[in-house]
């Protein structure tokens, strides 16, 4: 308290009170539109102007140096009673970043029983060394520059393991010379907010996901990998790039309906999916088109490459049986290979002609094999 002695309990009180209760009643202002009535913010804006016309009484008292010791002791009771009862922490650092002033929410969050408990001390005493230095850095940027931190996150992880965010605005404090001595803040816990947030962005993201993904396979739907297939023909345009384009169709998979029923053909749809996924390039484009039928965009591939690269993808498939409910099915796939840069200036719509056309040709053939797509060919579908 040596400190708050240097300029007089009115100054401190100008500097300390006002600000505090004029920040708490503004930063709660907005939220009371959502949470609080009318009439409880019409009682808080008098109480703010309340305390402002006590900090004013008590100034005019110490600039005429007549301030009634009993009354005045009174009204910084009423005004200590109005710092302890706001819900949120509210604190005076010194220079040293040591604590001048807490209201018991600050002591609360520190880990202290009591408000007196903080004095003289800092956030070392009570967080870890990482944690306490970014804080303690953060204020003296602010007596340094003499410019608040409004409205700062802060990400606290205690050493038990709790974690916790706080919404954090500090301010620098003034003597009558205009020297900054020391900070005052005020924070907010917005812990289950930010969890709230989480939350909604979790779900955000499940919807998304699903809008973009078939439900069975989890691959892209058709409309998605349609989509992406437009993206990289006109990226591979624009950079004068290569896009390989497979279309593939299980041979016989409407056996397996027929034979073992649709959730067996499900359970080898899903694990087909997962093996051609499981071949692929991470940057590789993977979607079902359909029914037994898979479209995969493959970015950056060269026509030497584009057999070889497709002839993985069905030795992927094929390489075992698929386990499923009623024991091993064996599965092979045929594919239709297409490189869209041979084409010239194509359309997504023709290269799907084209490519629909090299597979119905590796089905005639034999099946189990990958048929490239060459310009201007006459294969017709069977």
């Amino acid at each position: 308290m040596a400190v708050l002695a240097q300029f007089g309990p009115p100054g401190v009180l100008m500097t300390i009170g006002w600000e505090l209760i004029a920040q708490f009643v503004f930063r709660l202002a907005a939220e009371l539109q959502i949470y609080i009535h009318w009439t409880l913010l019409a009682f808080l804006m008098c109480l703010s102007a309340g305390a402002g016309a006590l900090i004013n009484r008590l100034c005019a008292k110490a600039g005429t140096q007549k301030r009634d010791g009993e009354s005045t002791a009174r009204e910084l009771a009423i005004l200590r009673a109005v710092v302890d009862n706001v819900p949120d922490p509210i604190y005076v650092k010194d220079s040293k970043s040591r604590f001048l002033l807490a209201n018991q929410r600050t002591a609360d969050v520190m880990g202290a029983a009591t408000s007196s408990g903080l004095l003289g001390k800092t956030d070392f005493d009570f967080y870890p060394q990482e944690i306490a230095s970014g804080f303690i850095e953060d204020e003296r940027k602010i007596m340094l520059s003499g410019q608040p931190l409004v409205n700062h996150e802060e990400y606290i992880k205690e050493s038990s393991g709790k974690s916790r965010w706080t919404l954090t605005t500090k301010i620098p404090m003034f003597d009558d010379t205009g020297q900054t001595i020391g900070i005052i803040g005020i924070g907010r816990n917005i812990t289950m907010l930010k969890e709230v947030e989480a939350e909604l962005e979790r779900a955000r993201d499940e919807m998304q996901f699903k809008a973009a993904h078939d439900c069975l396979t989890s691959l892209l739907n058709r409309e998605a990998i349609l989509e992406m297939l437009e993206h990289e023909l006109a990226r591979s345009v624009r950079e004068n790039g290569h896009t390989v384009i497979l279309l593939g169709d299980l041979d016989h998979f409407k056996n397996i309906n027929d034979i073992h029923g649709h959730p067996i053909g499900d359970e080898v749809l899903r694990e087909v999916a997962r093996r051609l996924l499981g071949a692929v390039r991470t940057y590789d484009l993977v979607g079902r088109f359909g029914g037994e039928e898979f479209l995969v965009v493959m970015p950056g591939c060269t026509a030497p490459d584009a057999l070889a690269r497709a002839d993985q993808l069905r030795e992927a498939v094929a390489a075992s049986t698929v386990p499923t409910a009623v024991g091993p099915i064996p599965i092979t796939i045929s594919i239709g290979v297409l490189v869209a840069q041979e084409w010239g200036q194509i359309t997504s719509a023709e290269i799907l002609r084209e490519v629909d056309i090299a597979l119905y040709a590796a089905k005639n053939a034999g099946r189990n094999r990958c048929i490239l797509a060459a310009p201007h060919s006459q294969h017709s579908r069977a």
